[in-house]
């Protein structure tokens, strides 16, 4: 909570910031002006400022200490995201190479930077949200655990926006990526809300179609072809497409026969449209023709 309250803070210094006028915020997060900081921490604000050999060294310098680290990466975090606000501007050349810079830089430190992107995809502000994800997105496998902790949050956008962003991020590897499929197939079942079961679906394919294993992928999305609300049956179906296992295949056939019984067209068609494109078939023309042609192929 904490954490929030200093981010929130942070995040209205760079909405009302000017790129005439750029405050920063000290060591522990207080917002002063640049003359009053620290020598060394305002000198390293100016290395950044002048760049070249001599930022690379105080960088260097900064990292190697946590507290002027933090004080590094919660700068640079406010210069990106007051730079984006600042694209619809009159100097959107500036914010521009601005906002590329801090990324880049946040990006080049990402056991700095990684905790404070993900705290940020909990505050309240969308567009914060974004900047963070597509900075972690760059990031990589170092952005997975921090992100995977947020899966189960209290609040139903920031397990949303987690949901999005592990679909987008590397493989963990073998040392991490069984808690990643085990978490997301678990959490899964568990979401009370249509739209972050959605999310969670399209991760979970694009995921498990990079794992080295793919039974639980596939039957969790098996498992969510039944789910009450039809947008996230849709997403399932997308998500066996995009793992690509043709041992859902019967269970697709299943749907489709239910769905057609039942008149629920968005099932039925989202059913098809997965067949299809597992199959590498044409749609066929009743249920019984999918299951005799499932048959031959088994044998």
């Amino acid at each position: 909570m904490k954490t929030s309250l200093y981010l929130a803070g942070l995040l209205a210094l760079a909405a009302c910031s000017t790129t005439d006028k750029k405050p920063a915020t000290d060591a522990s997060g207080r917002v002063v002006d640049v003359k009053e900081l620290p020598a060394e921490n305002s000198e390293l604000l100016r290395a950044y400022a002048r760049g070249g050999e001599e930022w690379s060294a105080a960088k260097a310098k900064a990292l190697a200490r946590p507290e002027l680290a933090r004080f590094l990466v919660d700068n640079l975090t406010l210069e990106m995201i007051r730079a984006y606000r600042a694209f619809g501007g009159v100097d959107h050349d500036r914010a521009q190479r601005a906002f590329v810079r801090a990324k880049g830089e946040l990006v080049s430190m990402p056991e700095q930077s990684a905790p404070v992107l993900v705290a940020l995809l909990e505050v309240a502000d969308p567009v914060a949200a974004d900047v963070a994800s597509a900075a972690l997105e760059e990031i990589g496998k170092p952005a997975i655990e921090p992100t995977l902790a947020l899966v189960a949050h209290g609040d139903v956008d920031v397990r949303q926006r987690a949901a999005l962003l592990l679909g987008k991020l590397p493989p963990g590897g073998s040392s991490l990526e069984p808690r990643v499929r085990e978490q997301l197939v678990q959490r899964l079942g568990l979401e009370p809300d249509w739209l972050a079961r959605a999310s969670l679906a399209k991760t979970i394919g694009r995921r498990g179609s990079l794992d080295t294993v793919a039974t639980p992928w596939r039957e969790a999305l098996e498992r969510a072809l039944g789910d009450t609300d039809p947008a996230v049956a849709d997403a399932a179906a997308e998500g066996l497409i995009e793992l690509g296992d043709e041992r859902a295949i019967p269970t697709l056939i299943d749907v489709l026969e239910r769905a057609g019984k039942s008149g629920q067209v968005a099932r039925f068609g989202a059913a098809q449209r997965a067949l299809v494109r597992l199959s590498g078939q044409a749609e066929k023309p009743s249920v019984a023709a999918w299951r005799e042609w499932w048959a031959a192929r088994a044998r």
